[in-house]
């Protein structure tokens, strides 16, 4: 079910990327063209850079798709890559914990005050706050689900777990 909630998140980055180039291109357009811009076009792009960014997270990290860096992690045995990755999870959400209660709290201030961006359209917060909310909550229980399985498998010394969390490109310089 989580991972139908994150598709589901990442088709929603992905309409706010197509309305930010729609958004973007209009007011350019008008502008040059007509000699007069869209509304409140720089909070409607900032809204949704919001939803562009933080929705697709959790699909992200559920794919193992962020950068990494391996000169350390490639010289180091199969136990100690477990339990770094292990720590590293865990220290990936204990950082990021905050993130998701100030997006909470964002939300639920943006919510109760009825507060808006000052503009001509007068636009309420609470839309990108949600996205905000949304897409660092999925993020935090992503991470959860994976610092679980990380922590199962270090106690257990599950190395075949390791084919999991690397990439092609990692599992053949093991097979060399």
């Amino acid at each position: 079910m989580l991972k139908k909630i994150e598709q589901g998140a990442l088709l929603v980055a992905g309409v706010c990327i197509i309305s930010l180039g729609l958004m973007i291109t209009c007011t350019v357009i008008s502008r040059n063209v007509l000699g007069w811009g869209v509304t409140d076009d720089v909070v409607i792009v900032g809204e949704l850079m919001v939803g562009a960014i933080f929705l697709p997270l959790a699909y992200v990290t559920a794919d193992y798709s962020h950068i990494t860096i391996e000169f350390l992690f490639k010289s180091l045995g199969k136990h100690s890559k477990l339990w770094m990755l292990a720590v590293g999870s865990f220290i990936s959400l204990i950082i990021l914990l905050p993130l998701a209660l100030a997006a909470w709290q964002s939300l639920f201030h943006a919510a109760t005050s009825g507060a808006y961006f000052f503009g001509e359209l007068e636009l309420p917060e609470w839309p990108g706050r949600l996205a905000f909310f949304v897409g660092s909550a999925l993020f935090i229980v992503r991470l959860l689900v994976i610092f679980i399985a990380d922590f199962k498998a270090a106690l257990t010394k599950n190395t075949a777990y390791l084919t999991t969390r690397t990439t092609a490109e990692q599992q053949a310089d093991a097979k060399e």
